[in-house]
């Protein structure tokens, strides 16, 4: 899969060439970098816009049981397509392809934004992540081209601050947007930035017609990791709904789909996951840790806001802005480790950064089971989950980057995000269907088993409720809600464990010096590294 973090092996006048005869002049160089910001600041904002108002959606479209499928769906879509894109970016050219992955995203976010059921709208979602899955990767290969390693390092300043933005104003607007002009405007708000993005591409973007010498597409691979994780997601979103028997012959399916994606991946000439690499000890271990920081991740971002407006009775508006202790401590946490985890040892880092985490959902836990005192311990959590993803994700990532040479850190970079947001997938989903039985067997013993759940996640319809149905679907979705951040707890202690597999200090030093990765041999190289540690910042 290209990507800019693969661009290391060229020296710094094999990519000043690539700049000029691959993309376009360097003049344009400053209109190109400004629309693929705007593309970035597109996909950045999507999820971060739309979880605030996703009890509302609830609330208005119903589908509590199917709630986790808006989030999946999004998540793999962009997910699977993400290495399709890559290649045909080889083979067609950047800009084509990112164009067609605007223009599909835009499309699936309007569509989205006129949903009228739970199912259209997981159907919509569906098809924006695959448009939203040519947007990262194109973008981080098109600043590649254009830029040297030392400027795209001073360039990188520029994309982080898009991300810092999208974090903190993301939230808030979504909130704000839901409460004062109608939730179907968080889908639609992106289409304008995406037709400046659109339109500064088409314009200022010239590729010439290269004969490129790539290996052809796995599709066939792509297929079967396709259909084996749909499978698996079907078993874990929806299983208990068609029966054990059902739900046995899913699992079976997708155990045997995502076997002979393994088998395939051994024979396949370009593979998208190459199983050599997967198999390597310190990648497998910063695989397994970035499949489980995505699951906490993901799950923070979907189950945060739900607790805020089912149990605390807020708006989307307050919803929102219950993210930003996350989200802030997490930039400064990630401007802190950046440099840190490197000289440190990534599994100190690994290590500190998980144990943060961890203790955060137990922050989460204790506000959630003490619901009056939960500005006492639920927001200082969040500071401590924040606090803690810097160092953890950016160890899990450089751990991959320094385990291989430096031809095949693009496509172990991938493999680090494919994993997380597979994770993010799969735990969103796990976490939603633990809480869907837990809340529906709370409520069927207190006799609750007709109450509209739904109307419980606005303040608006909480008249609809009669005399202690609120304070009953209240209390026990606090519950199920407690039990889903203490499963994010054991997360973090499973990434914990993960951290014992990566390199310490020593090893480190030592990969610098020619031994895992064989990459870092000088001081340059070594300041090299500390780039790619701020270029893992934005991942």
């Amino acid at each position: 899969m290209p990507s800019a973090s693969s661009e290391p092996d060229s020296d710094a006048t094999a990519v000043e060439e690539t700049s000029k005869d691959r993309i376009s002049p360097l003049a344009g160089r400053r209109m190109i970098t400004a629309s693929l910001l705007v593309a970035m600041m597109v996909t950045a904002m999507e999820q971060l816009v739309v979880s605030p108002a996703m009890p509302t959606i609830i609330a208005q479209l119903h589908g509590l049981d199917i709630y986790p499928w808006v989030i999946s769906a999004y998540l793999l879509a962009s997910t699977v397509s993400t290495p399709i894109y890559g290649k045909l970016a080889d083979l067609y050219g950047r800009k084509r392809i990112l164009l067609f992955g605007l223009v599909l995203f835009s499309i699936g976010s309007i569509l989205s934004g006129t949903a009228q059921t739970m199912g259209q709208l997981i159907a919509m979602r569906t098809l924006q992540g695959l448009g939203a899955g040519a947007v990262g990767p194109i973008v981080l290969t098109i600043l590649g081209d254009l830029f040297t390693l030392h400027e795209r390092a001073k360039v990188q300043g520029y994309f982080s601050a898009v991300w810092g933005l999208a974090s903190v104003g993301g939230p808030i607007l979504g909130g704000y947007l839901t409460d004062n002009v109608g939730w179907r405007w968080v889908f639609l708000v992106s289409v304008p930035f995406a037709v400046v993005a659109i339109i500064l591409l088409a314009w200022y973007v010239t590729e010439p017609k290269v004969e490129r010498n790539v290996a052809p597409i796995d599709w066939v691979g792509a297929g079967l990791l396709s259909a084996g994780l749909t499978c698996l997601l079907l078993v874990v979103l929806d299983g208990s709904k068609h029966g054990i028997s059902t739900a046995a012959g899913l699992a079976v399916a997708s155990l045997a789909l995502l076997v002979l994606f393994v088998f395939r991946e051994h024979r396949a000439e370009d593979p998208i996951l190459p199983m050599d690499l997967m198999a390597r000890p310190v990648i497998a271990a910063s695989l397994a840790g970035s499949c489980l920081i995505g699951a906490i991740l993901f799950g923070i971002d979907t189950y945060v806001p739900l607790y805020i407006q089912g149990v605390q009775g807020g708006n989307a508006r307050l919803a929102g802005r219950a993210l930003m202790p996350l989200f802030l401590t997490w930039a400064f946490s990630v401007a802190v480790a950046a440099k840190a985890v490197v000289h440190r040892g990534l599994r100190f880092g690994c290590l500190v950064g998980s144990f943060f985490i961890a203790a955060g959902s137990i922050g989460l836990v204790l506000g959630a089971t003490y619901p009056a005192w939960y500005r006492f311990w639920f927001y200082p959590g969040l500071v401590l989950v924040g606090l803690g993803m810097g160092p953890a994700s950016l160890s899990l990532i450089l751990s991959v980057q320094h385990a291989v040479q430096w031809g095949q850190r693009g496509v172990a970079t991938g493999a680090v995000i494919f994993l997380r947001t597979i994770g993010g997938s799969l735990g969103v989903g796990l976490l939603g269907a633990a809480l869907g039985w837990e809340l529906a067997h709370r409520l069927a013993a207190a006799g609750g088993s007709g109450i509209d759940v739904a109307a419980a996640l606005r303040p608006e319809t909480h008249a609809v409720l009669g005399p202690g149905q609120l304070v009953l679907v209240q209390t026990s979705l606090g519950h199920a809600l407690r039990n889903a951040y203490l499963q994010m707890a054991g997360l973090g202690i499973g990434t914990m464990l993960c951290a014992l597999g990566l390199p310490d200090r020593h090893a480190t030093h030592a990969s610098a010096a020619g031994g895992i990765g064989a990459g870092a041999t000088t001081e340059e190289e070594e300041k090299e590294d500390d780039e790619f540690a701020l270029a893992a910042s934005e991942i």
